[in-house]
């Protein structure tokens, strides 16, 4: 019997640590001879696949999931048995340990993978691994089973029907997305007695030739720490893909059942390439629509037969789109839009640049023609803020405030590195942090906990190597941060700000903080100088067509933070567009929302680290929304759940960040 001593002990010890129960088959090429055998050792079991001699040519394999402990006295007890009646069932299964992804490549029935479609089996997995990296999933195991590859993901999941139906819609959504015509995830790997390639041994299907030869299965990666991945993960992952098309809509007439997609795709001159699976089609785009970085198969949409339609980016960065989006952006008026009742603006006290020439009193048909820029907004990445207010909208200013240590700073450099992913360019001013200070600030959110390492002090990361000047690479020409050895007068800082928004075309300015800033040189006093500053800033706004996010400190120190309380007059609040308190969770913030707000003990918002309240948005009328967000150490990231690690820029193609 011919296998690796050393790869298959390798196999039992990381598959099956700690002496637990599994059972080892030989599933002859002929599918008349098998042999069971059920071991807690690996030594007893090399030892037994030594004495071993089969008739016929055959492939080993291995329980993966937890076996009920009684089975160990069966009669093939440290003993492989032939032609063994009596196997491991799905009742013998007490839980799910493993999430098996298997990649085999298309190929006629009985051979061997040759080298190219191996390779094939290869890329698929390597793509397949980013994709769920990124969404958050601790590192697997991978293997090569010989003829493919295989990516072992830890789980703890209990043997039932939620739980096995759970699995398999995984697998159904992950083939979804990713099969192609020569290649599959396997669909039918997730009952619990599933079975793998027992690595350590050779894969043997057909004949063993040059073209096709029989190779040694193995594992090739292990992470230095197996980590269990949530359940969660697969319920996110299920979530992708509609299981029902949209219910039909009175106001435009729109049924997906009945809605010609290939038609449309043509009227709007949209470039496909379509793959038929299972009934449905897929339509992989040339490139997204929502960040035109995001090239090849990086985008697809999906018809199920039943008619559900699905857009889906392989990029987190637009993981919030689905096809109501896409088709938005190709057709604005398909969907009826909801109008809100906008509150009154604040007006100025004397007529505003914009009134030259126009009349006092305009008529609807006036209003009618009047030129208005098209609604542009800036995603943040926090996804209930960019779902509730659509962004940052151009032409808006905001108005952010919280405690010290509130998470303000990590906010608003996310936001910047955010825009720098979808093309904008951010022009930034802090009054607080040193240039290189930032910097390291930007570096590091946008590295990943992937592409950092902790120094010799608690809490103190520091990117890997190079991975600074690609980040440098990625934010050039996209973040510009003002020389603070200018000084802080407002005239000159927002001459300065105009010139830069004319020579490149700036989207975002961040202004940090309030009150580092001069502005004495306006008129009046303190307060009313205050909301002279944010008339300018409302002005500067819509003249430029940009968003402008200013940060002003509270004027209390402590207690629970409302809209109130924020730096200098009301008046502030009043003429901005948006209002935002960041607010830390801790036991003070506890304390007050249970009195201030009769919060619940059990409410999930404590479970986080930091929270976003929107007090105020003009565009929308959204208003006391709290949004939780979790705190990163390694990466000073403020991330939409415990498990997110999206990519930005090329940070996802180091080579130290793939395995295998």
């Amino acid at each position: 019997m011919k296998f690796d001593g050393n790869e298959l002990r390798k196999a039992v010890n990381i598959l099956k640590p700690n002496g637990e129960l599994f059972e080892i088959r030989f599933i002859g090429n002929s599918g008349r001879l098998n042999y069971s055998g059920y071991f807690t050792s690996a030594d007893t079991l090399v030892r037994e696949l030594s004495r071993l001699n089969p008739t016929e040519n055959g492939n080993f394999y291995i329980t993966l999931n937890n076996i009920n402990s009684a089975c160990y006295s069966r009669q093939q007890r440290d003993v492989f048995v032939k032609n063994c009646k009596v196997t491991t069932s799905d009742n013998d299964i007490f839980g799910y340990e493993w999430l098996m992804l298997d990649f085999d490549p298309k190929r006629p029935s009985g051979t061997s993978s040759s080298d190219a479609e191996l390779e094939i089996a290869h890329q698929k997995a390597v793509r397949v691994y980013k994709y769920l990296n990124e969404r958050g999933f601790n590192q697997p195991v991978v293997a090569v089973s010989g003829n493919g590859y295989h990516l072992l993901y830890s789980i703890r999941m209990q043997n039932t029907t939620e739980n096995s139906r759970l699995i398999e819609n995984t697998l159904k959504t992950l083939n979804t997305l990713f099969g192609e015509d020569n290649i599959d995830i396997d669909t039918k790997v997730y009952n619990p007695s599933r079975i793998c390639k027992l690595y350590g041994t050779f894969a043997q299907k057909g004949a063993d030739t040059s073209e096709r030869p029989h190779r040694l299965s193995k594992i090739i990666f292990m992470p230095n720490e197996i980590k269990v991945n949530s359940k969660s993960l697969l319920e996110d992952i299920v979530k992708i893909i509609p299981t029902q098309p949209e219910a039909p809509q009175k106001y435009n007439n729109y049924n997906p059942n009945k809605f010609e997609l290939e038609n449309w795709l043509n009227e709007h001159n949209i470039n496909t390439q379509k793959n038929d699976f299972n009934g449905g089609t897929k339509y992989i785009l040339e490139q997204c629509p929502f960040d035109s970085n995001h090239k090849g198969k990086d985008a697809c949409l999906i018809q199920l037969p039943n008619g559900a339609i699905c857009f889906h980016c392989f990029h987190q960065s637009c993981s919030d789109k689905k096809w109501k989006d896409f088709r938005e952006f190709f057709e604005p008026d398909a969907y009826q839009k909801k109008e809100y009742h906008q509150p009154n603006r604040n007006l100025p006290d004397v007529p505003s640049r914009n009134a030259v020439g126009k009349p006092i009193f305009l008529t609807p048909e006036y209003i009618r023609n009047m030129p208005s820029p098209p609604e542009e907004f800036i995603k943040t990445g926090i996804y209930i803020l960019d779902k509730k207010l659509r962004g940052l909208k151009k032409g808006f200013v905001t108005c952010l405030s919280g405690l010290r240590a509130s998470g303000k700073s990590s906010l608003i450099s996310q936001i910047a590195i955010e825009s720098a992913q979808q093309n904008y360019r951010t022009a930034l001013y802090s009054g607080e942090l040193t240039p290189k200070n930032l910097l390291k600030w930007l570096v590091l959110q946008s590295a990943g906990k992937d592409n950092v390492y902790q120094t010799g002090y608690e809490n103190y990361y520091l990117p890997k190597p190079m991975v600074e000047e690609t980040v440098c690479k990625f934010l050039e020409d996209k973040i510009f941060l003002y020389n603070n050895d200018y000084g802080n007068k407002f005239e000159f800082v927002i001459d300065n700000l105009q010139k830069c928004v004319d020579e490149h075309k700036v989207d975002l300015i961040i202004l940090d903080n309030l009150m580092t800033l001069d502005i004495s040189s306006l008129d009046y006093d303190f307060y009313q100088r205050q909301s002279k500053f944010v008339g300018e800033l409302e002005d500067f706004a819509k003249k430029n067509n940009i968003h402008i996010i200013f940060v002003a400190h509270p004027r209390k120190s402590q207690g629970f933070l409302r809209l109130d309380d924020i730096s200098g007059s009301n008046d502030i609040v009043n003429r901005v567009d948006n209002a935002i308190i960041m607010h830390r969770v801790n036991t003070d913030f506890q304390i007050l929302t249970k009195q201030t707000l009769h919060w619940k003990q059990d409410n999930p918002i404590y479970d986080s680290t930091n929270v976003i309240e929107v007090c105020k948005d003009r565009d929308g009328g959204v208003q006391d929304l709290f949004i939780p967000l979790y705190f990163e150490i390694e990466t000073k990231r403020l991330k939409n759940h415990e498990n997110e690690n999206k990519v930005y820029g090329d940070m996802g193609e180091f080579d130290d960040d793939l395995p295998f």
